[in-house]
């Protein structure tokens, strides 16, 4: 089954390159930020490249001083330019992924990431034997001795092999094909600015400020309501007979990964309500209002469409599974504390041994508009284009 999907960004969606962008890239001028095209200066008749050279080795250097001083317009000068609340001198900007003339897109990979943990919390809560045997997994990790800092990724590995197939060549999701999304014009991106929240002392929710440092990012970002389209191919071919007695992969896992949408708008069902619940009762109003958006059209997509959240910024719960096992009546109640205490989860930097008592986890990535909040990260919809 080969199917053609639109996605759209139900909230600003940032898919990193990894690498950082600041005042040596680019400068600020007029609400937007333009990233200055190094080769364009040098062209310039008045560039004088020993004399570049040695202002761009200073400290105080500034692209929007050095452009002022010869009357150059960044416009011309810049290979992009985005538009930008505020200007970002005072951090980094988070690069988004783009193609070499700055178009951006969503790789499959990010897709495929995200619909393979949600299809990982299906199996373990549908499959009573996976999730003993991971339940007893996470117990005996807890409880092995360790030096160093233990891998947060080792739960994991198990547990998916288990669930999807003890190697690649085995992995149920070989048959889930996800492609690249169709770019987008350069301009369909911004800049925003992202803030980690978290509970102060007082159980507030408040800006993370930490001896002074300001925890918050320039992010480029592709704004809503934008129209990506991409292929999902589900390989019925490694289903049939004879590649069925190689592969052994269970009815369970067919229908589960068959019925990918259903899965998809359950699981964003209980997260956005986790989610809403927790900025509601935090008096963040403005995000759990959104929230409420997104539960209601959630509801009332089709069979075929589904929620998903991509990207940076989206935070514990949407990369992990760990919940199904914390907050099981059968899993022990020390179950969460004892895994912090494994695998260093929310470990003060200051006392090495010493976790936070307040709620778990307690920081969130959220968008601002200057001083207001006033978006999650990543939440997109898919839904199929018919023929």
């Amino acid at each position: 089954m080969k199917q053609k999907y639109q996605l759209e960004p139900l909230t600003p969606v940032h898919i990193g390159t990894g690498e950082t962008l600041n005042f040596m890239d680019g400068c600020y001028a007029d609400s937007k930020w333009y990233h200055i095209d190094l080769d364009k200066v040098l062209k310039h008749p008045s560039t004088d490249i020993n004399a570049l050279t040695s202002e761009m080795a200073q400290r105080n250097f500034r692209w929007q001083r050095y452009l002022q001083q010869r009357n150059m317009n960044p416009a011309e000068f810049s290979a992009y330019s985005l538009p930008c609340q505020q200007s970002p001198e005072a951090g980094d900007i988070l690069e988004a992924i783009k193609t070499p003339d700055n178009r951006p897109y969503i790789p499959g990979s990010t897709l495929k990431g995200a619909l393979r943990t949600v299809l990982l919390s299906e199996f373990i809560i549908k499959d009573d034997n996976l999730f003993q045997n991971s339940l007893t997994h996470l117990q005996n990790l807890i409880n092995q001795k360790t030096r160093g800092n233990p891998r947060r990724e080792t739960p994991a590995k198990k547990i998916e092999q288990d669930a999807f197939g003890k190697d690649p060549n085995h992995d149920l999701l070989r048959a889930l094909q996800v492609s690249d999304t169709e770019t987008l014009a350069s301009d369909t991106l911004e800049i925003g600015m992202a803030w980690t929240v978290t509970l102060n002392e007082n159980e507030q929710l408040v800006q993370k400020i930490d001896n002074r440092q300001e925890y918050k990012n320039f992010v480029q970002q592709i704004q809503p309501e934008q129209k990506l389209t991409f292929t999902l191919k589900i390989d019925e071919l490694l289903f049939r007979e004879q590649e069925d007695r190689r592969l052994r992969f269970s009815d369970l896992q067919k229908n589960i990964l068959r019925d990918v949408a259903k899965v998809c708008r359950s699981d964003a069902d209980v997260r956005m309500k986790d989610e809403r619940s927790f900025f509601d009762y935090y008096h963040f109003t403005e995000i759990a209002n959104l929230y409420d958006e997104l539960i209601e059209l959630n509801e009332r997509l089709s069979k075929d469409a589904f929620m998903l959240q991509i990207g940076w910024g989206t935070g514990y719960h949407a990369n992990t599974v760990t919940a199904i096992f914390t907050d099981d009546d059968e899993s022990p109640d020390t179950l969460l504390r004892d895994l912090r205490n494994r695998f260093r989860l929310g470990e003060s930097r200051s006392q090495r041994g010493n976790y936070d008592k307040r709620e778990f986890p307690k920081t969130r990535r959220i968008l601002y508009q200057g001083q207001n909040p006033s978006a999650p990260l990543g939440w997109i919809k898919i839904s199929p284009i018919e023929d």
